[in-house]
């Protein structure tokens, strides 16, 4: 699969700089397929149909639009999601942002296929060069089901985690949300990608604060949390959701077997929305 890269010119610039390619003007032709320039997609996997983001026209506004869509495999073994993630490679994922924004905003429609669910899903964070590690500094996702047939705006409020200024967004874009079963035929048209509105400075209440332990860890961690219900997520190093739980228990046990070595954050959202966050390494 061959990447577009951004010129090293332009990387002091996007630290201030709007979502890249977020109107979706700009494709880049990798032979068999298109992939929308600055954003990773699963295109390189042969479907049944098409690839699993595709470029539409006209767009809302401008020339073009991104359509993100789950398909079959040849031969029917398995099903792959639509899956659109900014970042110029699996090692890339993200893109220089240094703003507080309250919210991402954009425009799009939908078909989502019965028993599945499509979801967008935004991530700030910032590099701890004490603990040489990532900080999430702000998470929010949106969840959808159902058809819309003409083009509406939204917006993914951001829950601030941590004080700071981040140094990185990410965002992704998937047609189904369940990795291991999507639904075939599910869709997502999007455009317009912006972030909106700003947030200050403050500090996180030490009394919301999460434990988690063992850390490292392995095949499993456990939390400590107060009373009362909370949604567990867990995010790897790319932001991407690997695992979502909802608990009343306020020493929860999280398996993690399925889960590859590496990085993990944290978030926490108790009954009223208040965001808490950690991180968690599996060793």
């Amino acid at each position: 699969m061959r990447t577009a890269l951004l010129p090293l010119a332009l990387l002091p610039l996007l630290a201030t700089a709007q979502i890249p390619n977020g109107g979706f003007e700009t494709w880049v032709d990798q032979g068999s397929y298109l992939d929308p320039m600055g954003w990773l997609t699963y295109n390189e996997i042969p479907t049944v149909g098409g690839p699993t983001v595709e470029q539409g026209t006209p767009g809302h506004p401008g020339g073009f639009h991104a359509v993100i869509t789950t398909r079959q495999s040849p031969g029917g073994v398995m099903a792959i999601q639509g899956w659109l993630s900014v970042g110029t490679s699996s090692s890339h994922a993200g893109f220089p942002y240094a703003q507080r924004p309250a919210m991402l905003t954009g425009q799009w429609q939908y078909g989502i296929q019965p028993f599945d669910t499509a979801q967008v899903q935004v991530a700030l964070s910032k590099w701890n060069s004490v603990t040489s590690s990532t900080d999430l500094i702000a998470f929010g996702s949106l969840e959808v089901t159902g058809t819309l047939a003409t083009w509406q705006a939204f917006s993914v409020p951001l829950d601030y985690l941590g004080t700071g200024i981040p140094d990185t967004a990410f965002i992704q874009i998937v047609s189904s949300t369940n990795f291991l079963a999507p639904v075939p035929g599910s869709f997502v048209k999007v455009d317009d990608l912006a972030f909106s509105g700003s947030t200050g400075v403050g500090e996180q209440d030490p009394s919301t604060r999460i434990h988690v332990f063992p850390n490292p860890g392995t095949t499993h961690f456990s939390l400590s949390l107060p009373p009362g219900p909370h949604t567990i997520t867990l995010l790897d190093a790319t932001c991407r959701v690997v695992l979502q739980q909802r608990t009343t228990d306020p020493r929860p046990l999280v398996s993690t077997e399925a889960l590859p070595a590496g990085l993990y954050r944290i978030s926490v959202r108790d009954g009223s929305g208040r965001l808490t966050g950690t991180t968690w390494v599996k060793e």
